[in-house]
């Protein structure tokens, strides 16, 4: 009878554990309807950014992707080729293209190389994958980089195990024991609605993930979610629209990055010789606080791939396709921006940049895709 009655709560347990695969991931909504934004003081700045970088066509692979058939193991460097900030990035992770079905009501991700955002947390990073190609859902990826560089899957031969564990999982093989270790350094989240996915951010005041539902970028509907960090589900969205500039409405919304405080910092894009406006938001109380800080003239490149904060240096970084521009956070704030408070930099590549997140010490994670991997600053 105790084998019976322990057998039947082993089926229930998966049964609940398959219903839970399945059911919608929801979260609670604060509808704050209308923010009137502060700007009063903002400044338009016509800031001293380099010439106009193209969109790569086409986008460049790495290197030795099609040589190794995706298995690569010798790291690749981008250097600064102009600008007046030098900068080196080198290999950390070739992370997965290819990975087990996931999702729900028979939906699946087979490819996990269209990710589209990164965020740092002391040993955790968080990577933001879109749920197929070019649709508007995804999931969270955590990684254990302690487990991962003890494993040495960061440097020589090791370099390509992450992308043998997502092939092995995709066509069902059975698991060595080291990829059976690796496996335990990554967890995986639910399938749900994200927009684009380029916004995941960590906020150090709420210890939380954030980002920003843009599945109507459009829309002046903007869409704030908080994340929960155990089951990496949304846990809270605020949805609300902003007003600024006798009525003018805030749409094309895409980025998202947090001071150490708990601000929020992003950007909208008005045009290519417009520039982007960049707003700080505040949440307190469930009301949030927003602010038009500056007007930044003439973006030096196509599509805006994502906004990052150092907390070290106490900068905001702009990031495009093969360039990027950065801005002190107490300027920005005070509406005392010069163009010598600019510093910006244009790479030797012409791969797709997807992401920069900065750990505590200040240093740079960078994401790029065609073969999925994050670069790291030296």
């Amino acid at each position: 009878m105790k084998s019976k009655f322990i057998i039947f709560l082993l089926v229930i347990a998966a049964f609940l554990i398959i219903s839970s695969a399945v059911l919608p991931v929801t979260a609670s909504v604060n509808n704050l309807r209308t923010i009137k934004a502060d700007c009063e003081n903002s400044v338009f700045i016509d800031n001293n950014i380099p010439k106009f970088v193209k969109k790569p066509e086409p986008y460049a692979f790495s290197p030795t992707w099609h040589k190794t058939k995706g298995f690569e193991t010798k790291k690749n460097t981008i250097k600064t080729k102009s600008g007046n900030k030098n900068y080196t990035f080198r290999t950390e992770y070739f992370l997965p293209t290819s990975g087990k079905k996931i999702g729900n009501k028979g939906d699946f991700n087979e490819y996990w190389y269209n990710c589209q955002s990164i965020a740092i947390d002391g040993k955790y990073m968080y990577i933001l994958t879109s749920h197929g190609y070019n649709v508007k859902k995804g999931f969270i990826v955590r990684y254990d980089m302690d487990m991962l560089n003890k494993y040495k899957l960061n440097k020589g031969e090791g370099l390509a195990d992450l992308r043998k564990l997502g092939a092995s999982l995709r066509d069902n093989k059975n698991l060595t024991k080291h990829q059976q270790r690796i496996k335990k350094a990554i967890k995986i989240g639910p399938v749900f609605n994200t927009g684009h996915g380029q916004s995941l951010a960590y906020n150090p005041k709420t210890k939380s993930l954030w980002m920003w539902r843009d599945d109507k970028w459009l829309s002046s509907t903007l869409k704030l979610m908080e994340i929960n960090m155990k089951t990496f589900k949304p846990k809270l969205m605020y949805r609300f629209t902003i007003n600024y500039d006798n009525n003018k409405k805030v749409n094309r919304v895409r980025n998202l990055a947090f001071d150490k405080n708990g601000n929020f910092y992003f950007n909208q894009f008005l045009s290519k010789s417009k520039g982007d406006n960049f707003f700080k938001g505040k949440i307190v109380k469930n009301k949030v606080k927003i602010e038009l800080l500056a007007t930044v003239k003439n973006r030096p490149g196509v599509h805006a791939q994502g906004i990052a904060i150092n907390s070290v240096t106490n900068r905001l970084y702009m990031q495009f396709d093969g360039v990027f521009y950065s801005m002190p956070i107490n300027k920005l704030s005070k509406h005392t921006l010069t163009q010598r408070d600019f510093e910006y930099t244009i790479f030797n590549t012409k791969r797709e940049f997807e992401g920069m997140a900065f750990d505590k010490k200040g240093t740079a994670y960078l994401l790029l895709i065609r073969g999925t991997e994050v670069l790291k600053s030296i």
